[in-house]
């Protein structure tokens, strides 16, 4: 749906997936699927986080540029008297926490 599936990460349980995909950066990041996961036509809204992701634009969604430097004319939704961007820094998956090997 987002690209070319390249890696699934057989390792993953509980409530998260880590997937290597291609994707083209040229169209905007894609914030949730809607999955069809057990066929039985009941949809499940699957969030998404983004690896290595580099500069983004928080207006348009597309990677290369950052907001201030966008040149998309759509307005930022305001939402409660504040722009809310659709697009953030919560696309980016943080780090899994690593214990330093000390000896």
């Amino acid at each position: 749906m987002i690209g070319e599936v390249l890696v699934v990460d057989g390792g993953s349980t509980g409530k998260f997936m880590r997937v290597r995909v291609r994707m083209d950066i040229d169209q905007p990041l894609k914030r949730c699927l809607r999955v069809d996961i057990m066929g039985d036509g009941v949809e499940t809204v699957m969030l998404l986080r983004y690896e290595r992701l580099p500069n983004h634009c928080f207006k348009c969604g597309r990677v290369g540029h950052r907001t201030m430097d966008c040149a998309s004319n759509e307005p930022i939704p305001v939402i409660n008297g504040t722009e809310e961007p659709l697009f953030g820094l919560w696309l980016r998956a943080t780090r899994p926490f690593r214990k330093n090997n000390q000896r």
